[in-house]
């Protein structure tokens, strides 16, 4: 026991030694969080602008190049040919306290292509503003060191100091407590008296080896520090890992052991951004709003005398110049820009063939009524006109015999806000009660889930004309006016005032605004691209319906409305909410009233009702189980973080629940149907467990509340999940 005072005078001299080791180091990062926004320009200043010169090459040997599903495409042939892939841009950086971010490209160049592959522009390759609270690397969110997320997730050391532009500087290392996907390391050097970021480096080293540098100069005058020059590199390791690129993905993964050994040190991907001119609290010239990248069309054809300034500041060997040379004839030789065409088309399921684009939606489905329903559909595109557009489809039926068609003919009376006027002519069937919003986005899918459950549809013969146009970058609308011929596929009969209508004519104008607030565009001479997607996304919809206009039999009025909004955080969990709501006055056959977009199968036995589960569908509700001429849904889903558990198994759970009300007025005047209201509130709620093998899952849902049905069995919905990307 006489050790104990010396044992403990030892213990406590050690701690006292970790603290001062430790506690500088994290009251350096404190210091520096508490006074961002006094050091974070875009922050501190009204406005801030300066010039930018980026490149970005690729070099080495990539093993592949491919996209989810795809083989290996033509890009990574042409990269082993060549050795070497070059973009550069200039820009004009503009930032004003009221009216946000720009980057106005002023002159882009992207050898072996006649035009720029715009959607690289979409890439945040590397963050530019450390004051975040997530780092930025190929568009993967990372905990940023200084902010507060950082100090729950990060150890800090103090490892000396330098001086900076004749100002004394704190150097400082970090390194996760725990490694995760989201997590950094590094050193970041911070000025003694201002706590700002002067100079930082951050690695991951994980499947890639990441590393990434910015240099920072000082302004004596307003006290803060700038970025000049930062740069990214990523090297091979001897993993699989895929970066996607040009819609297509880059992969470097393992080789033989000897090409591996060789090429250790190759650098994989260069990019350097040098930043110079800063300007501040002057009149800035801000263009358009509500676009945050912006591409004139002069900015794509610079001479290439325009780029030797900038080089000099980068200089490329005489064989990276040589390469960069040969780069027009290897492309158009080994066909990449078809590549990128086919690749980009496909994503949201057209396959361009010449002038044609092939609508994949239409090649063949599966529904009750019709069977299999095998068909084929599609668009011109610009090589046909970039004034006039013919779409349409053509699809037979097995089961009923019959051919449906649509034929629509367009002109774009402005390319800049992508004005569409149309007329078309469509004889198709259509599920009843389904509405739908006209601007909705365009969803693809290899089968579409619902569809193969819908029991009841209705024949229709329509004909109308249509104008599409995005008033601003973040609103698209669009107004329509039409004629349709309603026939009936079932017994249901239509008695308003008692004047039953087995078939009937409807004249509607229907006019629809969909507004992404938060999201974020670029603009190029192709017109708009959504570069972030933000949230919430609100959609309305106004439907007259005009009793005698073109022999219509009603009169009535429909409102529609739906709010999405998706939180997502950086471990990869995402909380969605899906709000949505519809009504409908005056005399409105049930074939075009509301339903709560019901999934289940009007079958006994459970294993019997197994069948697809939708995307944003009542699992639990069987068809033509109510019917609503006013109705609200709510429908909130929370993803987990992926289970990484093997490179081909990284299943995803999902819990949902789900919630709708709604009533009915004048139920007598729907015959030989029979269907409930929704007036008590029907609830549900369930799990998914998705991408299991090869996109699929399963799923479990079950009803309960007001509507739950006294058989158990009745109440479950035991369904599998299909969820591929492409």
């Amino acid at each position: 026991m006489r050790y104990w005072p010396f044992i403990l005078f030892l213990f406590s001299s050690i701690i006292v030694q970790a603290q001062q080791d430790v506690t500088p180091a994290l009251e350096i990062i404190k210091a520096s969080i508490a006074n961002k926004d006094l050091n974070n320009p875009l922050k501190a200043l009204n406005t801030f602008q300066y010039e930018s010169y980026e490149n970005l090459k690729i070099a080495g040997n990539p093993e592949a190049i491919t996209g989810s599903g795809y083989k290996k495409t033509e890009l990574r042939r042409t990269l082993l040919k060549t050795g070497v892939f070059l973009s550069e841009k200039t820009s004009d950086i503009v930032h004003d306290q009221s009216q946000g971010y720009k980057e106005l490209i002023t002159a882009a160049f992207m050898p072996g292509f006649d035009k720029p592959v715009y959607p690289i522009y979409n890439i945040n390759f590397q963050s530019r503003n450390l004051y975040q609270d997530t780092y930025v690397v190929f568009d993967q969110h990372y905990i940023n060191p200084v902010s507060n997320s950082g100090l729950n997730s990060y150890n800090y050391e103090t490892i000396g100091d330098t001086i900076i532009e004749n100002r004394k500087i704190n150097i400082i290392g970090f390194a996760p407590i725990e490694t995760s996907t989201s997590t950094l390391s590094g050193t970041i050097y911070i000025d003694q008296e201002t706590s700002a970021i002067a100079k930082a480096h951050y690695n991951i080293f994980k499947n890639l080896r990441v590393e990434t540098k910015h240099d920072y100069v000082y302004d004596s005058l307003h006290h803060l520090w700038y970025c000049s020059y930062s740069e990214l590199f990523i090297k091979k390791t001897n993993n699989v890992k895929e970066i996607e690129l040009f819609g297509g993905r880059f992969e470097v993964g393992t080789r033989k052991q000897e090409d591996i050994d060789r090429e250790t040190d190759e650098l994989y991907l260069i990019m350097k951004r040098y930043q110079k001119d800063f300007k501040t609290n002057r009149k800035v010239t801000f263009g358009q709003k509500g676009v945050s990248i912006e591409i004139p069309e002069n900015s794509i054809d610079k001479p290439l005398s325009y780029w030797d300034t900038y080089r000099n500041e980068e200089p490329f060997t005489t064989q990276e110049l040589a390469n960069f040379m040969q780069l027009d004839s290897i492309v158009m030789a080994e066909k990449v820009t078809r590549k990128l065409e086919v690749i980009e088309k496909f994503k949201v399921g057209y396959y361009p063939v010449g002038f044609f684009d092939i609508d994949l939606k239409y090649l063949i489905k599966f529904n009750e009524y019709e069977a299999f329903r095998i068909g084929i559909g599609g668009t011109t595109n610009d090589k046909f006109s970039e004034r006039w557009r013919v779409s349409g489809y053509g699809a037979f039926g097995t089961k009923d015999k019959v051919f449906k068609h649509n034929i629509t003919l367009g002109y774009r009376i402005s390319e800049e806000n992508n004005t569409w006027l149309s007329a078309y002519k469509t004889d198709d069937i259509n599920e009843f009660a389904g509405a739908r919003f006209l601007t909705d986005a365009r969803v693809y899918s290899l089968f579409e889930p619902r569809l193969i459950n819908i029991p009841t549809f209705y024949l229709y013969k329509e004909y109308g004309v249509s104008l599409q146009q995005r008033l601003f970058p973040s609103v698209i609308s669009e107004f329509s006016l039409s004629r349709k011929r309603i026939s009936q596929t079932t017994n249901y009969v239509f008695a308003p005032d008692g004047n039953p209508f087995v078939n009937y004519v409807l004249s509607e104008a229907t006019i629809a605004a969909r507004w992404s607030p938060k999201s974020e565009f670029m603009k190029t001479p192709k017109g708009y691209q959504e570069t972030i997607k933000g949230y919430p996304i609100l959609s309305g919809q106004v439907t007259k319906g005009i009793q005698g206009l073109l022999d219509s039999d009603f009169n009535y009025l429909k409102f529609s409305g739906k709010a999405s909004y998706t939180i997502h955080r950086i471990n990869g969990s995402k909380t969605a909410f899906l709000l949505e709501g519809h009504y409908a006055s005056g005399d409105v056959p049930l074939s075009h009233l509301f339903h709560a977009y019901p999934n289940s199968p009007t079958k006994d036995e459970v294993l019997q009702r197994f069948s697809v589960a939708g995307r944003n569908s009542f699992e639990t509700m069987y068809f033509n189980e109510f019917f609503s001429d006013r109705i609200a849904t709510l429908q909130m889903r929370h993803n987990f973080a992926p289970f990484h558990i093997t490179s081909w198994l990284n299943p995803e759970l999902v819990i949902t629940s789900r919630y709708a009300i709604g009533d009915f007025n004048d139920t007598g005047d729907h015959l030989n149907i029979d269907f409930n209201r929704l007036n008590k509130g029907y609830t549900e709620s369930g799990f998914e467990l998705n991408k299991l093998i090869y996109g699929f899952g399963i799923s479990a849902t079950y009803r309960y509340g007001a509507y739950h049905l006294p058989q158990f069995s009745d109440n479950l919905a035991l369904k599998f999940t299909f969820y591929l990307e492409i």
